[in-house]
C-alpha cells in the first residue's frame, strides 16, 4: 500500500527531534533556548493525561485495554501504561518508537510500527482508543475516514474512543465561507508538496500540517462505522492553558 504523504515529515521529526515533534512548544526544539529534557517531556504527559482521563471517565472508559494512535516518543503512553491493563501503542516512525521504548519498558505495553493506514492489531481486540495531536496532521478528511473504519474494526462492543482534533462550525451555511476554506486548503496542499520536496533534499525542516474538522463530519461519518453517543468536549489543559477539543464515541456493534 502506498505510504501516506504525511508519514514523511513525522518520520523525519523522529530522526531529528522526537520530543519537539510531539510537543512543539516555543523554544523547546533541540537547538532552541530551552530544549525539552526527558524529565520535562514525560512530566508534561503526566499533567496532560490527568486532564484527559478526568473527562474520559465522565464519559465512560474501560481500563481493560487501550489502543493509542500516534504514540510518538511515549509522552502519553507512559501514563496509559499505569492506567490500562494492556496498551497497544502504534506510530509510523520507527525512531519515535525506539525513543519511547527506551523509557517505557513495561510488559503490558506493546509497540507496533504502522504504515499510517492500517492498524496492526486484531479485530475486536481493545475496549478503548485514544489519540492526541495526531489527527490534526492528516492531509484530508478521507485519511481520517480510513482511520475511523480501522478503529471500528479493532474495538470491542461498548468500547469508547477519545480523540483530539481541531473542530470548527461556520456561523451559517455560507457557500462563500466554504469556498474560501476550500481555496485555503488547496493552497496549503500545494505548499505542503513543495516543502516535502525541499525536505527530501535536505533543504527544509519537516512541516506540521493542520487539518480542521467540521463538526457535522462526526455525526455523518462515525455512525457509518457503528458508533453512537457522539459527544464533543472542549477543555483547557493545565500544562499550557490551551483549549483542547476532543470527540468521544461508543462502539455499538
Amino acid at each position: 500500500m502506498k505510504e501516506l504523504a504525511s508519514n514523511k515529515e513525522w518520520k523525519k521529526w523522529g530522526e531529528i527531534d522526537p520530543l519537539f515533534g510531539v510537543a512543539s512548544w516555543q523554544n523547546k526544539q533541540r537547538d532552541g533556548s530551552n530544549p525539552w529534557t526527558d524529565q520535562e517531556f514525560y512530566q508534561l504527559g503526566d499533567s496532560d493525561w490527568k486532564d484527559f482521563s478526568r473527562h474520559w471517565e465522565m464519559y465512560g472508559v474501560s481500563r481493560e485495554s487501550c489502543l493509542e494512535i500516534g504514540c510518538g516518543a511515549g509522552r502519553i503512553t507512559m501514563q496509559l501504561a499505569s492506567y490500562f491493563n494492556q496498551v497497544h501503542a502504534i506510530d509510523v516512525s520507527e525512531k519515535m518508537i525506539e525513543y519511547a521504548k527506551k523509557h517505557i519498558s513495561i510488559s503490558s505495553v506493546a509497540f507496533h510500527l504502522s504504515n499510517g493506514m492500517n492498524i496492526p492489531i486484531a479485530d475486536q481486540s481493545v475496549f478503548s482508543v485514544f489519540s492526541t495531536h495526531v489527527f490534526q496532521h492528516f492531509d484530508s478528511l478521507s485519511v481520517a475516514d480510513k482511520y475511523f473504519a480501522e478503529i471500528a474494526r479493532t474495538m470491542k462492543t461498548n468500547g469508547t474512543l477519545m480523540i483530539h482534533l481541531p473542530i470548527y462550525r461556520w456561523p451559517s451555511k455560507s457557500r462563500i465561507l466554504t469556498m474560501i476554506y476550500a481555496a485555503q486548503k488547496t493552497i496549503g496542499d500545494i505548499r505542503a508538496r513543495g516543502k516535502r520536496l525541499l525536505m527530501h533534499y535536505g533543504m527544509a525542516k519537516p512541516l506540521m500540517r493542520w487539518l480542521n474538522y467540521p463538526i457535522e463530519y462526526f455525526y455523518e461519518v462515525l455512525p457509518k462505522y457503528g458508533f453512537d453517543d457522539v459527544e464533543l468536549a472542549v477543555f483547557v489543559t493545565k500544562s499550557n492553558n490551551d483549549p483542547h477539543s476532543f470527540i468521544f464515541a461508543r462502539k455499538k456493534t
